[in-house]
């Protein structure tokens, strides 16, 4: 009974640790440190309204809105598979349900950027208006 015990959950262990569906998170200081390449492979995606977009964000992000699913769901099938992107909303919500859908879509690097344009501003870091 004892080895049976051992053995579910070795089993368990091994069935949750290889599920690769575990969200990759990163923090606004942990990103303003990221060196961004003439390259462009790595993107950092702002996926608040066009509203809230124009009213500051980073430096040479790009926009789609995320609300409009229709739209987002066509936009990220034009994006490149092989780059890294940074995704980020206001506060973090918009951003990891973006990050989930674009993994689902075959997207392999894609982090999700906790706390959004909110927390940036909060650190002073650069905003472009």
């Amino acid at each position: 009974m004892k080895n049976l015990i051992y053995a579910f959950a070795s089993l368990l262990f091994m069935v949750s640790c290889s599920q690769g569906t575990a969200q990759e998170n990163m923090t606004v200081s942990e990103l303003n440190k990221v060196e961004f390449n003439k390259d462009n492979d790595k993107v950092v995606l702002d996926v608040r309204t066009p509203e809230e977009y124009a009213e500051g964000n980073i430096e040479g992000s790009q926009n789609i809105d995320f609300l409009k699913t229709d739209y987002f769901t066509s936009s990220i099938e034009g994006l490149d598979k092989n780059k890294t992107y940074y995704v980020i909303c206001r506060s973090g919500g918009r951003s990891a349900r973006a990050s989930d859908q674009m993994r689902a879509a075959g997207f392999k690097n894609v982090v999700n950027v906790t706390g959004g344009m909110l927390a940036w501003q909060a650190a002073n870091l650069p905003v472009k208006k």
